[in-house]
């Protein structure tokens, strides 16, 4: 296995329209990049959310997609969380990964009730923005470690993902302001984003799922936009995380790995 060669998991937290609701679920878009090496994907994620998943399946030839929402509401197979002595393995087992994983997150959130205020009928899709942003620190770290990649997104519907394909080529073919599509084609193996539904089984992006509404809370409490957060498992992951947010030598995590876009 390759440990120079990567992929970017890309998962959502919040909803992608625009709205001027100060609820955190409609006011923020957050997505979270997990940046995954093909060798710990293989050797370490796999066989680590496998485990978690046995825990809990009632049949072991119809494993449960590991989902952020059914995991707090126990449903389905999750049912069993509510054994505090299950509960406390399978979060163990989460905990266990997290510590022994070697992976890298990007987090950005968009406030889009600020950002729609002052951009108005100019202010651009939030998921492609978002997105945008996050290929940017995607490519940066992938220099930082002397590797290549691709990018694999989770399926949001067929008039999402043709738009959202088209967006990443022309980030491929164009490059930004602060990416030259040189530099960009320089580490980026695939003109193509590639997109996959969560039933597919696809590790990455399950891992994404967990870490989704982590790194979004913790993107905005860092930068003052709600409060301390309670104490619960989301905590309990934010804390575990720090270690794993991009942060170049001598910089800071916010603004590398976190980014808060108003």
């Amino acid at each position: 296995m390759d440990d120079k060669k990567f992929r970017l998991y890309i998962d959502e937290s919040g909803t992608h329209n625009y709205s001027s609701n100060d609820d955190i679920k409609h006011r923020y878009l957050g997505l979270t990049g997990v940046i995954i090496s093909e060798k710990q994907n293989v050797e370490v994620l796999q066989p680590g959310l496998l485990a978690m998943k046995r825990m809990i399946a009632s049949d072991l030839d119809e494993l449960p997609i590991l989902h952020q929402e059914d995991i707090v509401r126990k449903s389905g197979d999750f049912v069993k969380l509510n054994d505090p002595a299950i509960k406390k393995q399978f979060n163990d087992k989460l905990f266990e990964l997290l510590d022994n994983m070697d992976f890298t997150i990007c987090a950005v959130v968009l406030d889009k009730k600020s950002h729609l205020q002052t951009y108005q009928k100019s202010a651009y899709h939030p998921y492609h923005y978002c997105m945008n942003v996050l290929l940017e620190r995607y490519v940066f770290c992938l220099q930082e470690k002397g590797g290549r990649g691709d990018v694999l997104a989770e399926a949001r519907g067929k008039a999402e993902d043709q738009p959202l394909k088209e967006e990443y080529q022309h980030f491929y073919e164009n490059g930004t302001y602060f990416c030259s599509k040189g530099y960009v084609q320089q580490f980026l193996t695939s003109k193509e984003i590639k997109i996959k539904p969560k039933n597919k089984m696809l590790a990455g992006l399950e891992f994404a799922d967990l870490l989704s509404l982590a790194t979004k809370l913790d993107t905005l409490h860092s930068h003052d936009k709600i409060p301390d957060l309670v104490e619960n498992f989301c905590k309990e992951i934010v804390a575990k995380i720090q270690k794993n947010y991009r942060c170049p030598v001598g910089k800071r995590i916010n603004g590398f790995g976190r980014k808060l876009i108003c």
